[in-house]
Formats: C-alpha cells, structure tokens, sequence
C-alpha cells in the first residue's frame, strides 16, 4: 500500500494505512462518505485467504460496475468464517472462535478423538473438537478442533453456521458408521444435553 499517495486522497485510512472499506460492499469511505473506490483481496487484507479474495474481487467488480452505470452499491455474500492449518492432525476454526463469544450466552459440547472409532482404525486417534451454540436460540456458533480430517469436519460445520442451524437440526443430519463424523455428532450430543439443560434452568452455561 506504500507508494501509491493513499496519504493524500480523502480516503479514511487504518494505522496500518488501509483505506476503512466495508465488507459487505468493498466500498471504501472517505471524509465525505463513500467513496468511488473498492477494495479487494491482499489490498484490504479483511481475511487473507484465496477464497475469501476471491469473493471480494468479484464483490468489486460488480458493485464498481453498477456505481459506474449509475445503479445502487449492493451488499452481498460474505462466507461463514473458516479457518485450517494442514498440521498432523489438523487445527481448524469455524466461525469467530471462543474467544470473540459472548460469556455466558453459550454452552460448550466436546469429544476427544483419543477412543473415537474410525480414528482409532486410522491410527489417528488423537485431538479434540469444541462446538459451540446459543444457549437462548439453540443455534450453532462455531467450533475449534485439533482433529483427524479437521479440514473436513469444518467444512460440515461452516455449511451449518452459514445456514443458521440449531443442534437439534444438526443432529437430524445423517451420520454414516465407521466414519470421523461420528465424533463430530458425539460433541453435538454432549452439546445438545448441556442446552437443554440451561434452558431448563435458566443458568449460565460455559
């Protein structure tokens, strides 16, 4: 971003430099209100990763097209957050992880990977899975893993945090047997017991 007098425009810019955009519309904004310029990909560096950039380059595109032809900037599609590192086993993320949750308004399921069926077959049986829900909704929140096909389990569980499932409906999804997903539904159980729980109650779950 150096080099180019971003400094001299009226766009807002971060401390790092990097023009204040929003992402729904990669419109960028200045002193005055938006902006005529769009951002995308390594320049924003909203979340640096192929896919994501990808989508913002074709966000760009499209909304520069239309503020050029006269017509409304649009919001549009910004994926659920998904996260994998390809260690032995895997790490992933799935939404904002814990940290960036609310306390209090949620429970945790779990389950240990160490006796889980088809991982113990793989000789893979190591890691564990957190997922997360609203104790008030029942909705799916996210979830982080150091698992055998995490790559694959957070995938599943990204399809359901972008559809705005429940754990109940989750746990109405098919589980084929021997698979890795099988742990998943294990945490999912063990998730669904404990908000059913403080539902019930009226706690405080964590």
């Amino acid at each position: 971003m150096t080099g180019i007098g971003l400094d001299k425009t009226t766009l807002k810019l971060d401390a790092k430099g990097v023009p204040s955009f929003d992402p729904a519309t990669t419109r960028t904004a200045s002193a005055d209100g938006p902006s005529p310029i769009f951002i995308a990909g390594d320049a924003s560096n909203f979340i640096p990763l192929l896919h994501e950039a990808a989508d913002e380059g074709r966000i760009a595109g499209e909304n520069a097209a239309r503020l050029a032809l006269g017509k409304q900037v649009n919001p549009d599609l910004r994926r659920a957050p998904i996260g994998v590192v390809f260690t032995d086993p895997q790490i992933a993320i799935v939404g904002g992880g814990f940290h960036s949750m609310k306390p209090g308004t949620l429970a945790t399921g779990q389950v240990s990977f160490e006796d889980q069926g088809r991982s113990r077959i793989l000789l893979k049986n190591k890691g564990l899975l957190n997922v997360y829900g609203d104790i008030a909704s029942g909705r799916f929140l996210g979830a982080e893993m150091l698992a055998p096909a995490a790559e694959h389990l957070a995938h599943l569980l990204s399809w359901a945090l972008q559809n705005k499932m429940t754990i109940a409906q989750m746990l109405e999804m098919p589980f084929y047997h021997p698979v890795i997903e099988e742990g998943l539904r294990t945490a999912l159980r063990d998730l669904d017991v404990k908000l059913r729980a403080a539902q019930a109650n009226g706690s405080k779950a964590a």
